[in-house]
């Protein structure tokens, strides 16, 4: 812009200097052509003219390409700014992909994870419940251990008690032989009968 000032001023410097006799001292006779008198007035006009058609075909030019640059670099932005756009469009799709294959991912474990969880607890159940049967049937054992054991010391008792009472009963009222036989056969057939 700069040199189409420069060119312009300078194209009327030269316009200047050739109508130099036209701009000499007042009162002197102007050469004239077509009828137009040919002054200071009508050279500054011609310079005005050649001063604006040149200025006007620079500034025009000048605009022109500076708003073909500015276009240019508007499409570029606007091409710029579609492809970074397309490719956030893709990486958004790519991102809400990954996001959905890894809910189903997690689910996926999740539910395996609880599977396993009730495998392991049915198992567990199962062991203890095998183990509470085993221990009912050590205590039924154990129970019915008790129970002939207690039995066997009850009739042992009971045995030694009536022992003990026909002895006793046999020594103060049988005295005689004939008792003594009796007393020997009961003796000898307690046993037996405690037996059956």
């Amino acid at each position: 812009m700069i040199k189409l000032l420069f060119k312009s001023y300078y194209s009327v410097f030269i316009f200047i200097l050739i109508s130099q006799p036209a701009f000499s001292a007042e009162g002197m006779n102007y050469k004239s052509f077509l009828g137009i008198t040919l002054d200071e007035k009508f050279w500054v006009l011609i310079a005005f003219i050649l001063f604006i058609i040149l200025v006007s075909k620079k500034a025009t030019n000048a605009a022109n390409t500076a708003l073909d640059n500015r276009s240019n670099v508007i499409k570029d932005k606007i091409s710029s700014a579609e492809a970074t756009l397309t490719e956030a469009k893709q990486l958004l799709k790519d991102s809400q992909q990954a996001l959905t294959d890894h809910k189903n991912e997690v689910n996926n474990l999740i539910n395996k994870q609880k599977e396993i969880a009730e495998k392991n607890a049915n198992i567990y159940a199962d062991k203890i419940s095998d183990e509470l049967k085993r221990k009912n049937i050590a205590a039924d054992r154990e129970i019915q251990y008790l129970h002939a054991e207690a039995a066997t010391l009850i009739k042992n008792k009971i045995a030694t008690i009536t022992l003990s009472t026909v002895e006793e009963i046999a020594n103060n009222e049988f005295k005689d032989t004939k008792s003594d036989i009796i007393y020997e056969n009961f003796i000898s057939n307690i046993p037996k009968a405690l037996k059956s």
